[in-house]
């Protein structure tokens, strides 16, 4: 299939790593010029090297969106070198494990609040007066399936608070810009196989090998497909939303999780 997004510039958060770097990769297979935003310069360096080194046309830039100045410069940057993004996905991370009574500095779930929905504030505001210009974009949240449904066995109480704020901004901004040919939408991945959550389990629940993993997947968090699912399966749902065939896609809250979220709506 044609996406039809060929010489569009994407602007990928944690594009270089994991599902962002998944994401980036499509993206630059589809032909967009893509922008790989990350914190770390070495991590972002690697990733646009990969991209390159398969064809691709790729800038690195260093900023962390939790700052909205450095939102706007990343953004400014990028339309020089590129164009003003189009396409833009991002996320964020922000983990703070534990129950409501082990969290007794309110400063944290302050905090996770501007992690996961400032950042996005900031980059709304930085991206949509291009796309409203050009009449046409496409803008992915990587959420978190516990938004929707929060999971009481792993102990986020922190992210299972704040997480939801951002879904409801995203819905009222999807509503407000759809006019104008942008989507926005949010995809939700439940247990994927990245460095943190492989990490997260090795040092919360003890599994540290694929078997292990596989038998806490079907025994303890009780996913259907009995397995944690592979960073390109939630890129490739990005990578579809990114594009022109998906333009009537929006305002969407859309989960990939081997089945976990149980309601059948």
């Amino acid at each position: 299939m044609d996406y039809g997004i060929a010489g569009k510039s994407a602007l990928i958060v944690g594009g270089s790593k994991g599902i962002g770097f998944e994401v980036a990769k499509l993206l630059a297979a589809e032909g967009c010029r893509v922008a790989v935003v990350a914190r770390t310069k070495a991590d972002v360096d690697a990733a646009v090297e990969t991209i390159r080194t398969a064809g691709g046309t790729a800038i690195g830039v260093c900023a962390d969106i939790s700052q909205s100045q450095e939102v706007d410069e990343a953004v400014r940057q990028i339309a020089i070198e590129l164009s003003p993004p189009l396409i833009v996905v991002g996320q964020t991370k922000y983990q703070r494990p534990g129950d409501f009574a082990d969290i007794t500095d309110a400063d944290i779930y302050r905090e996770s609040f501007e992690l996961h929905t400032m950042s996005q504030i900031f980059l709304l505001r930085a991206v949509l007066p291009g796309m409203r210009e050009a009449g046409w974009g496409r803008f992915v949240h990587v959420g978190s399936a516990t938004a929707k449904e929060p999971a009481g066995n792993i102990h986020h109480a922190v992210a299972n608070t704040s997480r939801p704020s951002t879904v409801g901004l995203l819905k009222t901004v999807s509503d407000e810009y759809a006019r104008f040919g942008i989507t926005v939408n949010t995809v939700a991945p439940g247990w994927i196989e990245t460095d943190n959550a492989i990490a997260y389990l090795e040092q919360n629940f003890g599994a540290g090998t694929q078997e292990q993993r596989r038998e806490f997947m079907l025994t303890q968090a009780r996913v259907p497909a009995g397995r944690m699912g592979k960073p390109s399966e939630i890129a490739s749902l990005i990578a579809y939303l990114c594009s022109e065939p998906a333009g009537y896609i929006t305002g969407n809250w859309i989960e990939v999780d081997g089945g976990l979220h149980r309601s059948a709506f």
